[in-house]
């Protein structure tokens, strides 16, 4: 009788395990951001990559936004974000617009957020510095299923 109990004991355990494996096998690290600026404001859901490199800016209103999620699917090792401001200066034959770097911000090892308190970076508020526009960002690491 107390060998049974200890194997359906031991298999309801293993099951557990496996459950839990198989769940978090699923998950996958990604950087949640909510991008405002002149009324416009989006959200975009940045997955880790190895290649830092060829990751693209979002563009909203006159600013870019670009968040690098340097890691895998088992873990994030550093997120950067930049925050781009396009002037004006230049013309077709220079090339049309200009970036010019506002901010930068980064952050090694980040931990997951798994409830819906602050986020990673809180709100964060970038302005031009000519005109003093304004965009903001508010990102967080969550686990989202894939």
């Amino acid at each position: 009788m107390i060998s049974s109990s200890r194997t359906t004991l031991s298999n309801g355990l293993l099951f557990c395990i496996a459950l839990a494996a198989g769940a978090s096998a699923s998950a996958a690290p990604r950087l949640v951001c909510q991008l405002a600026q002149g009324g416009t404001a989006t959200r975009i859901e940045v997955a880790p990559t190895s290649d830092p490199y060829t990751v693209a800016t979002r563009q909203i209103n006159h600013f870019r936004f670009k968040a690098v999620v340097v890691g895998d699917a088992g873990g994030v090792e550093y997120v950067k974000l930049y925050t781009y401001y396009e002037t004006a200066r230049g013309g077709a034959e220079e090339g049309g617009d200009k970036l010019r770097l506002v901010h930068q911000a980064k952050y090694v090892a980040p931990a997951l957020q798994h409830d819906n308190g602050p986020g990673l970076t809180g709100t964060v508020y970038v302005y031009e510095p000519r005109l003093g526009r304004e965009f903001s960002y508010d990102c967080a690491l969550r686990e989202v299923a894939a």
